[in-house]
């Protein structure tokens, strides 16, 4: 005896199962430390300098410390922070980023974000980058975030960098000293 069941219901069945896994490839978590929303912004023909963007969680038990990056597309990635003095805008590299026990960091625009130096080729919009961001404790931690256009403000067409409030956790937007 033969059944059939029509392709379309597999296929129902199939995305439906995968959904969950496809809802969390915007974010990877080792040992307490969660890489999530990661993108980029897009460069035109010619540019050797990209910045990347991502949430840096850590659960309620974890502390650790940023204290590298690194993508495929780059011949060097690093943190630097972004602050205002009146109308000039000053960038510094940042060895290293403290991590407390269920804080939250956002990498985002105007703010502590990822440079990615000696781009190899223009990052172009629509385009997945591969980033590494490297922890004390954690290790490595790869992920993959889009591209997005250029003056994006946050991944996805959003406004902003998303930022995850699920695990209770305080959000760090403050300039570093």
């Amino acid at each position: 005896m033969r059944f059939k069941i029509p392709s379309l219901a597999i296929l129902a069945g199939l995305a439906a199962a995968l959904a969950p896994a496809l809802a969390e490839a915007h974010e990877v978590t080792v040992k307490g430390v969660t890489v999530a929303h990661p993108w980029a912004r897009a460069t035109p023909e010619g540019q050797k300098v990209g910045a990347a963007f991502a949430e840096i969680k850590t659960d309620k038990d974890t502390s650790d410390r940023l204290i590298g990056v690194s993508s495929p597309v780059a011949a060097n990635g690093e943190v630097h922070s972004m602050t205002m003095e009146g109308d000039v805008m000053k960038m510094r590299r940042l060895d290293g980023i403290d991590l407390k026990p269920g804080q939250s960091l956002v990498l985002k625009p105007m703010a502590d974000h990822i440079m990615l130096l000696g781009l190899k080729e223009p990052l172009k919009e629509g385009d997945l980058v591969k980033l590494t961001l490297t922890f004390e404790k954690a290790g490595p931690i790869e992920v993959e975030g889009t591209v997005e256009a250029p003056g994006a403000m946050g991944p996805h067409g959003l406004a902003k960098q998303p930022v995850d409030d699920s695990m209770g956790s305080m959000h760090h937007d403050m300039p570093h000293e």
